[in-house]
């Protein structure tokens, strides 16, 4: 599997992950700290899709977390990644100003790494109220559910 097709497989993935996460919350009633924390998910890969695409936004985005947010985002993501030759170096501004850049690999890298991560940290809010009905969001359930297994 070429780089470009590995991650756009695991785009798939994280927009898995994050509807699974989005439903579990919304059965919950969107508690705090945790609705915080999903939407800092997709504020994420906002930022870095926009960062990708030239922009270089001085304020964190604020996307509605829903299915319709996360399916955007995703087709959004591999749409960028087809159209950028190679391994391209993106150069970009933090939100203070701080010009930066990465490889193109890194970033993508980074935001699926960042969303694992945080959905592991919404698991861990979870417990920490004795609430045992979350989503489980392991990678390799993700490829048995999509029949990658057979």
């Amino acid at each position: 599997m070429d780089q470009i097709a590995e991650f756009s497989h695991l785009f798939d993935y994280d927009a898995w992950a994050n509807r699974r996460w989005l439903d579990a919350l919304a059965d919950k009633g969107w508690p705090e700290p945790d609705r915080a924390v999903f939407t800092h998910i997709l504020a994420a890969s906002d930022i870095w899709l926009q960062r990708v695409n030239g922009a270089s936004p001085a304020e964190m985005p604020t996307p509605e977390p829903s299915a319709a947010t996360i399916a955007t985002l995703s087709r959004e993501w591999k749409v960028a990644l087809k159209h950028r030759p190679g391994d391209l170096m993106v150069f970009y501004k933090r939100t203070t100003g701080e010009p930066l850049h990465l490889p193109l690999s890194a970033i993508v890298r980074h935001l699926l790494n960042h969303g694992t991560y945080h959905r592991g940290e919404l698991r861990g809010l979870c417990r920490s109220r004795g609430d045992d009905a979350f989503p489980e969001t392991d990678y390799a359930l993700f490829e048995i559910s999509i029949g990658a297994a057979e």
